[in-house]
């Protein structure tokens, strides 16, 4: 009895008055108005498909962010909103599966077995890219002497002057024998590689698969992307990063001033690896055994498939609680969820050297503005963020101490719960690289301040962020 007038006064007793209301208003208008009998059964039915949606919703696996958004959108919308949903999230079975067959593994390298298939592997050579002319230009020369094979996989590729670039290289690469397969996503190639472009490739020789088609239904597919950048010739060589097949990538042509983006080049057992992970998404699934004398050096190659196997965020996360001195990153997009903003807060308040850098010149002023939103709420905690002052930052690094995570994702919802994605860590001369990459892009950047902030803008930031793990 001493907690009954706490009780009366929490959010527990509101909701068990409303929910008491709205079913003796159910049983007022079955029984003592038949005319509004038509109007209870509705109210019925949309009161029951909420419910199910909502009891679905939240009895499957998933981040308490995204389940918010889908929550609220339900509710919004009581039958729309529900249908939405079940289009949208429809159970597929597992897909892009590699199982690396290695041997017992421990740490990272062990989540990375459990969750990948993946495992610690050798390498003989890595070369890091800061610039996407140096990237196409060793990248086009790996392709023309390609002998076995070359495969690709791109979340872009368009017409333009690095494509056909490309395409003479894998002219040459089939003239030498080589086996050439090619996988592009059909939301993220939509429009820019149209039927000309894939029937000159065709011409040459090289196999096509379209990753989900831009098509109305399901909604499920549109959702989940393939966002990997993997090129891989002969087994011997893989490539990844930031970069997309497309002319901007390289500066060639871009709205949005100099367009910074990084990539790794690396030789040897982990070539086998991004093979081995191009290989499961073409088939579906891929088993091979563990790479063998293929180099002195090592390094951890990884991936995440959506709704199935997830290791980059918590990876990161890991890597963050471990850091003594340094966090660095550069990301196109900042939208984490509250455990990556609650590690990268811990981080900073512990006395860690937590920077961030974002773009200026955003390709997208939504998405933009979502990352202010994210970033706002972090800069009190001493998160410094930066804005790269010359156009886009698109390059995608995690430094965190001697580790760097280096690959095709971004730091925001889609890319560690939407996206198929892969990437790559060390723990060698190659973070010293990043990070010399990384205080280059410093030193040209400005740090991120904003004013007062307007009611209209705070309620729109407000509900961009609300929903932004959709987006």
């Amino acid at each position: 009895m001493r907690n009954f007038p706490k009780f009366l006064f929490s959010l527990n007793f509101l909701y068990i008055v409303l929910i008491a209301a709205q079913v003796a208003a159910i049983v007022f208008l079955c029984l003592y108005i038949p005319a509004f009998m038509p109007l209870a059964l509705s109210y019925v039915v949309l009161w029951l498909v909420t419910a199910i949606a909502a009891t679905v919703l939240f009895s499957r696996e998933g981040a308490p962010e995204v389940k918010c958004a889908w929550f609220v959108l339900i509710t919004a919308l009581p039958v729309a909103g529900a249908l939405i949903y079940f289009l949208a999230t429809v159970r597929r079975k597992p897909y892009g599966i590699l199982d690396v067959k290695s041997a017992t593994e421990h740490g990272l390298s062990a989540a990375a077995n459990s969750l990948c298939g993946t495992a610690e592997t050798s390498y003989e050579a890595a070369k890091y890219f800061s610039s996407g002319a140096e990237f196409f230009n060793i990248l086009t020369e790996e392709i023309a002497h390609a002998k076995k094979s070359v495969y690709m996989e791109f979340y872009i590729i368009c017409r333009g002057h690095i494509f056909n670039s490309v395409m003479s290289a894998i002219e040459r690469a089939k003239e030498n024998g080589a086996e050439i397969k090619i996988v592009l996503d059909g939301v993220g190639s939509a429009f820019k590689a149209g039927r000309r472009e894939l029937k000159k490739l065709k011409a040459i020789g090289a196999e096509i698969k379209v990753f989900h088609r831009l098509t109305p239904l399901p909604l499920a597919k549109l959702n989940l992307r393939d966002h990997r950048k993997i090129v891989t010739v002969d087994g011997r060589v893989a490539f990844t990063g930031g970069f997309n097949l497309a002319d901007e990538y390289a500066n060639i042509a871009s709205p949005y001033g100099y367009w910074k983006d990084s990539g790794i080049a690396v030789y040897g057992g982990a070539a086998k690896i991004f093979e081995g992970m191009f290989l499961s998404v073409w088939n579906g699934k891929h088993e091979m055994d563990a790479p063998t004398d293929g180099g002195a050096h090592r390094c951890l190659p990884f991936y995440d498939c959506p709704s199935y196997r997830a290791f980059f965020e918590d990876a990161c996360i890991h890597a963050l609680h471990s850091a003594k001195e340094r966090v660095h990153i550069t990301t196109p997009y900042f939208c984490v969820s509250e455990k990556t903003a609650a590690a990268l807060a811990f981080t900073a308040k512990r006395g860690v050297d937590v920077k961030i850098i974002i773009p200026h010149i955003p390709d997208k002023k939504l998405v933009f503005t979502i990352s202010k939103t994210f970033a706002r709420t972090l800069t009190d905690s001493g998160v410094k963020f930066y804005e790269y002052t010359p156009g886009f930052m698109h390059a995608k690094s995690v430094i965190c101490d001697d580790a760097v995570f280096l690959g095709s994702y971004n730091f925001d919802f889609r890319s560690t719960h939407f996206n198929y994605e892969c990437g790559i860590m060390f723990r060698d001369r190659i973070t010293d690289e990043v990070e010399r990459d990384f205080q280059d892009c410093l030193a040209l950047s400005s740090e991120l301040t904003e004013g007062k902030i307007s009611h209209a803008k705070r309620f729109t930031r407000f509900i961009l962020k609300l929903f932004a793990p959709l987006i």
